[in-house]
C-alpha cells in the first residue's frame, strides 16, 4: 500500500487527479486530501507518506512554506515530493528544487506526466524500503536479536519466511530470473553467492531447469518470526551443502559436484559434535609442534567424520566449514597475517562451492595446514625450547600460569623467551595465552550447557567480570550473546 497526500485548495482537481491516480496506478493506493499546507504537513506528520502532490499556490501554508516545514523533519518522514503550479515562474521551480522536489508538473497537468512521476516515486520509495528492511535483516543476523521491526512487512504465521542461498558465477542474475515479481531481500552478496529472504507466499518458487546445472541452490525451511533468519540463514547453507554428496549412497562425491535445488528437511539432525570439535582442536592446537607429516594426518583423521548419511553429513559439513573460516585462519596471526600464500589459500578454502568436489577442498585444507606447520617448525629449529613451551601452555593454560614459570619450565632466561616467544607466534605471551582461554570459551559457550561463571572457571579466568569484560572486547559481544549467536 502506497499513501499519497494530495494538497491543492481546489477540491474539483484534488478529485480528478485522485481520479486519475486510482484509474491508472497498479498498486493499492491510500490517497489522502489536504485543502491547504497546513493541512498536508499534519498529514504527513501523521500518516508519513510515501509521496505529496502539492499545489504552490494554497490559502494558509503555501507549497513552498509547506516543503521548507518538511525539510526539518527527519529523514524517514520525507515524502517524495510532486509540485504542482499554474504559473510557468522559474522561482518556484528554483525553490521546489532546492526543497527536494522530485518533479515540477504546470498546470493543467498532463495526465501522462502525473503518472510517470508518480510512478518513479514509487519505484523510488520501494527501492528505499527494500534498502532499509536489508539492512534491518543484516542487523538481525549479525546481533541475534531484533531491536526494531518498524518498517519491515507483516509475517503471516501461516506462510512466514524462507531464505535462499545460491552458489554460482554471477548469481544475483539467477535471482532475478526466479523471483520475478516477488519480494525478497538481498542479505548478504559475495561475487559468488547470494543468500536472500522472501515472504513465503505458500507456492515454491519455481526454477528454470537450466539455471539449476549451473547453480547450487540451499533453501530453509519456514519460519515465522524475524529472530530466526540467522537459523535460517544456517539451514539454507546446510541445504546447499549436500551437492558434495550423493544423494542415495551419502558417500563424499568424487566427481563434479551436484547443481541443483536443495530442500532443508526438518527431521532428524545432529546436535552434538563434540568428535568433530575434538578433532578440529587436535589439528589446530597441534599444528605449532607437529611435523608436516602429523599436520597432513590430523587432517585426514578430521575429515573421516563423515558418515554414510547425505543429509547428516552436510550438517557435519557446514559446522566444520565454520570452525575452519571462523578459527584456523586467525589462530597464528603472526604468520597468517603476513605470508601470502597462507593469505591466498585462505580466500579459496573460504570460496567452497567453487571447488569441483569435497576432496578437493579437503586437500586444500590439508595445504593450508601443512605449510602452516611447516613454517611454525621451521621457525622454532633455531629455538626448540618454544616448542616445548607451546606444548606446556597448552596443556596448562586453563590453570594460574604466567611466563615466568613456562621459561623456568623450558630453563632458559626470562627476557630471552619472551622475544623469541613473540617472534615465533606473533603476539606476547599474556596475548596468547588469552586466546588460548578465549577460544575454550567459545567452545564451551556454544554447547550451551555451563553458565558464564563456569566457563570462566573452566578456561583459566578467576574472575568473572574481568573474563566477561575480556571477552567482549575479543568478539564484540558478552558471553550470553555469543552463546545465543552459536548454538542456534
Amino acid at each position: 500500500m502506497i499513501t499519497i497526500v494530495l494538497a491543492d485548495d481546489e477540491k474539483l482537481i484534488r478529485a480528478g487527479l485522485k481520479k486519475i491516480l486510482l484509474d491508472s496506478i497498479d498498486i493499492p493506493l491510500e490517497i489522502i486530501e489536504a485543502k491547504n499546507g497546513e493541512e498536508a504537513l499534519e498529514f504527513c506528520k501523521e500518516k508519513k507518506p510515501e509521496i505529496l502532490i502539492t499545489d504552490i499556490r494554497m490559502p494558509v501554508m503555501d507549497g513552498v512554506e509547506l516543503m521548507k516545514q518538511l525539510s526539518e523533519l527527519d529523514e524517514k518522514q520525507k515524502p517524495a515530493i510532486i509540485v504542482l503550479s499554474g504559473y510557468d515562474d522559474f522561482s518556484y521551480a528554483k525553490a521546489a528544487i532546492q526543497s527536494g522536489a522530485l518533479s515540477y508538473i504546470l498546470k493543467p497537468v498532463d495526465k501522462k506526466e502525473l503518472i510517470s512521476a508518480v510512478n518513479s516515486a514509487i519505484m523510488n520509495s520501494q527501492k528505499e524500503e527494500k534498502e532499509q528492511n536489508e539492512q534491518k535483516f543484516r542487523q538481525i543476523i549479525e546481533k541475534g536479536r531484533l531491536d526494531d521491526v518498524s518498517g519491515l512487512p507483516e509475517i503471516t504465521i501461516k506462510n512466514g519466511l524462507r531464505c535462499i542461498v545460491i552458489y554460482g558465477k554471477n548469481p544475483i542474475q539467477a535471482v532475478e530470473a526466479v523471483m520475478h515479481d516477488r519480494r525478497y531481500y538481498v542479505v548478504e552478496q559475495t561475487r559468488n553467492s547470494v543468500l536472500l529472504v522472501y515472504p513465503f507466499d505458500g507456492v515454491e518458487v519455481k526454477y528454470d531447469p537450466t539455471y539449476l546445472d549451473t547453480y547450487i541452490v540451499g533453501i530453509s525451511g519456514p519460519a515465522d518470526d524475524y529472530s530466526m533468519l540467522r537459523t535460517m540463514r544456517r539451514q539454507a547453507r546446510t541445504a546447499a551443502m549436500q551437492s558434495f554428496f550423493d544423494a542415495e549412497t551419502g558417500m563424499m562425491l568424487e566427481r563434479q559436484r551436484r547443481g541443483g535445488l536443495y530442500y532443508w528437511e526438518n527431521d532428524t539432525h545432529i546436535s552434538d559434535f563434540t568428535q568433530l570439535d575434538e578433532g578440529y582442536e587436535k589439528m589446530i592446537s597441534h599444528c605449532d609442534i607437529a611435523s608436516p607429516e602429523e599436520a597432513q594426518k590430523d587432517v585426514e583423521n578430521l575429515f573421516n567424520c563423515f558418515n554414510d548419511n547425505a543429509k547428516l553429513n552436510s550438517e557435519t559439513l557446514c559446522y566444520l566449514y565454520r570452525k575452519i573460516t571462523s578459527n584456523m585462519f586467525t589462530r597464528y596471526p603472526g604468520f597468517t597475517d603476513s605470508d601470502m600464500y597462507l593469505h591466498i589459500k585462505s580466500i579459496m578454502i573460504e570460496n567452497i562451492f567453487e571447488f569441483a568436489n569435497l576432496p578437493e577442498w579437503q586437500s586444500s585444507v590439508l595445504d593450508y595446514a601443512v605449510y602452516l606447520a611447516a613454517l611454525l617448525k621451521q621457525d622454532t629449529k633455531e629455538s626448540p625450547y618454544i616448542t616445548e613451551a607451546l606444548a606446556f601452555i597448552k596443556t596448562h593454560f586453563k590453570k594460574n600460569i604466567n611466563m615466568a614459570m613456562v621459561a623456568n619450565q623450558v630453563s632458559v632466561n626470562y627476557t630471552w623467551f619472551s622475544e623469541k616467544f613473540k617472534e615465533h607466534t606473533g603476539v606476547n605471551f599474556n596475548e596468547y595465552l588469552k586466546r588460548l582461554r578465549i577460544d575454550e570459551a567459545k567452545k564451551l559457550l556454544e554447547k550451551g550447557c555451563y553458565k558464564v561463571y563456569e566457563v570462566a572457571e573452566r578456561c583459566g579466568f578467576s574472575d568473572v567480570k574481568y573474563f566477561m569484560k575480556i571477552f567482549r572486547e575479543e568478539t564484540g559481544m558478552s558471553p550470553t550473546e555469543w552463546s545465543n549467536k552459536h548454538i542456534s
